[in-house]
């Protein structure tokens, strides 16, 4: 995918980093965005739209995966979730809703009708009704989130309030908001060095601020070895 005018702002993400950051599999992310040999993607990722072959996905489409994750963790079917996709833009009149603020807001009523219709059998978890479930999937995958108008613009992610997810920003990785270093970088380096000092010294950056950066990459290195739904 060339690099160019038509992904600035945007974000990059490779299948596989688009799951790690979404806690998911790189399969499951390309199923949903580029479709399989048995279905269609449940909606057309961006990149798609300027060259067919590219498997990056952008920003708006990861904050998709991660709603579509969550919704899979909790049982329901993809079924619904095409549905509900399909309904939301018919009741909301967007074309991106599991991303939207729209969303957010009314798409616990949305999934619920559109699990009825679609007459799926939920599975879902901690014995919660139905209702309470897909509240609770959708405030903790969009809760997170700054909006700019009804779409994401930057993902704080929870419990790391020094890191941030901006696709205006290195492309959308992950980085310390306030000193722009890349969570990755610092993480890799630490498992070289084992000394947060002596990071926190050559990137002249508080120490608390540097294991923040670490914590978050640990965080999602935990949930990858864990394996997803």
């Amino acid at each position: 995918m060339p690099l160019d005018h038509t992904i600035l702002g945007k974000g990059v993400y490779t299948p596989a980093r688009a799951a790690r950051l979404a806690r998911t599999t790189t399969q499951q992310v390309m199923r949903w965005t580029r479709g399989s040999d048995r279905s269609e993607p449940l909606w057309r990722a961006h990149y798609r739209l300027l060259d067919d072959d590219a498997t990056e996905i952008s920003f708006l489409d990861l904050v998709e995966v991660r709603v579509v994750a969550a919704m899979r963790r909790a049982g329901v079917s993809l079924q619904s979730i095409r549905y509900a996709i399909s309904f939301a833009q018919d009741r909301l009149g967007i074309e991106r809703p599991l991303a939207s603020h729209s969303f957010k807001v009314e798409g616990t009523a949305l999934l619920m009708e559109a699990a009825e219709r679609d007459g799926a059998l939920l599975h879902l978890s901690k014995g919660y009704a139905g209702q309470s479930v897909f509240r609770e999937i959708i405030e903790q995958s969009l809760n997170d989130l700054e909006y700019d108008n009804d779409l994401p613009a930057r993902w704080r992610p929870k419990g790391f309030r020094e890191v941030i997810i901006d696709p205006a920003r290195r492309f959308g990785a992950p980085i310390l908001d306030k000193f722009g270093l890349s969570t990755s970088v610092i993480f890799k380096e630490y498992r070289e060095f084992s000394d947060l000092g002596y990071l926190a010294s050559i990137y002249e950056v508080p120490a608390r601020v540097i294991k923040a950066g670490i914590d978050f990459e640990a965080s999602l290195e935990k949930a990858h070895g864990q394996g997803s739904a």
